[in-house]
């Protein structure tokens, strides 16, 4: 007998555990954060506006690239954070983040190799490194992967860093 004289909402064991499993399966198909896609989406956008990926080198001031790149890097680590599912997206966020630390500690961000970022248009050994870094940086962005897995464009100029299309005879994306 119930306490109370109350009975059960539902009956038996068999009916409860049904409507538990239903009760469950409808905490598993609700989305309780931004989707892959959605969150993809906002880093497309995050970094069309950023020139450090597609500013033509002669017209890039060292310092401002450097702290672009920061906030880039501070942008991929909050996406990490909001971003619950684990895979390709959180991946390629971490692959790009870390690619972000590798620049900055290749051109000298901060401390004794200063030196790289302040005299890398002054052509030599400085300006080297600090060219390749910035492209190394622009391939491990890698945009062309994550734009492909989620079916994304992204606006003209920051379309200038993706590969040549092999469909349009291996010519960048840009000269069409």
């Amino acid at each position: 007998m119930e306490p109370n004289g109350q009975r059960p909402l539902v009956g038996s064991v068999k009916a409860q555990k049904t409507v538990i499993a239903n009760v469950a399966h409808v905490y598993e198909l609700t989305v309780w954060g931004p989707s892959q896609r959605d969150a993809a989406v906002e880093i497309v956008k995050e970094l069309e506006d950023r020139r450090v990926l597609f500013s033509d080198y002669e017209l890039e001031v060292p310092q401002y690239v450097v702290d672009s790149v920061r906030q880039i890097r501070e942008v991929l680590h909050q996406k990490l954070i909001t971003v619950r599912e684990e895979g390709a997206l959180s991946n390629h966020l971490r692959s790009v983040r870390a690619a972000c630390r590798k620049f900055l500690d290749a051109v000298g961000d901060g401390g004794p190799h200063r030196i790289i970022i302040e005299n890398s248009f002054q052509g030599g050994p400085d300006s080297w490194k600090f060219f390749t870094a910035l492209g190394e940086l622009h391939a491990a962005m890698a945009l062309s992967l994550l734009m492909a897995a989620y079916g994304l464009t992204c606006e003209e100029q920051l379309a200038r860093i993706l590969p040549a299309d092999p469909g349009n005879g291996g010519k960048s994306r840009e000269s069409r």
